[in-house]
């Protein structure tokens, strides 16, 4: 597994918005990082709760950021599975072409749509990022009808007439996420 980054931050936006989750961004093996087995993921996963010695009893999250990652089958099952067993709460940042049997091990699902068309796959949330070229409303079958749904408007392209205008002739009711300007995050080292 390629894996990017690995820190402790608030979740940005969303149902989640604004707890405490470990991310770990997974990407690509041309994007800068480290390659881990499945195994050495989740000691490095179990150390950083240990360096961050958090007190309360609450529960622990771990936000994998599965964006730029096709499959990973396997190793995903491995991964996910041993976190699960450790009761830690997975959540997961996906992309809206595929599910993947490894989304059975996750207590919440966020998938990031920029099509009126997907496969519409059974989420927590439906974050929508349009087209600049306009905003037609995705399309939420019946499996999604309690999931949460976001806007997430590019930053340039589209102005606040245009959400609003999104927003007030929506079939469904859709929250706005805003950029985020500042977050706080404790960064671990890859190496």
């Amino acid at each position: 597994m390629h894996v990017t980054a690995l820190r402790y931050q608030p979740i940005e936006g969303g149902g989640l918005g604004g707890h405490f989750a470990l991310h770990v961004a997974l990407g690509g093996g041309d994007t800068p990082g480290a390659d881990l087995s499945p195994t050495e993921l989740a000691t490095r996963i179990h150390d950083c709760y240990e360096k961050l010695a958090i007190t309360h009893k609450g529960p622990k999250g771990v936000l994998f950021d599965c964006r730029l990652v096709f499959d990973a089958a396997e190793d995903m099952r491995s991964l996910l599975g041993t976190l699960r067993d450790w009761g830690l709460n997975i959540i997961l940042w996906v992309r809206e072409e595929t599910r993947y049997s490894w989304f059975e091990f996750a207590n919440y699902i966020t998938v990031f749509v920029h099509s009126p068309h997907w496969p519409n796959f059974k989420v927590s949330e439906i974050r929508y990022v349009p087209d600049p070229s306009g905003l037609l409303e995705p399309e939420v079958f019946e499996v999604n009808s309690n999931a949460s749904l976001y806007l997430v408007p590019p930053v340039k392209s589209v102005s606040a007439k245009d959400i609003l205008s999104f927003i007030t002739s929506a079939k469904r009711l859709w929250g706005v996420i805003q950029p985020v300007k500042f977050t706080l995050s404790i960064d671990f080292k890859l190496e």
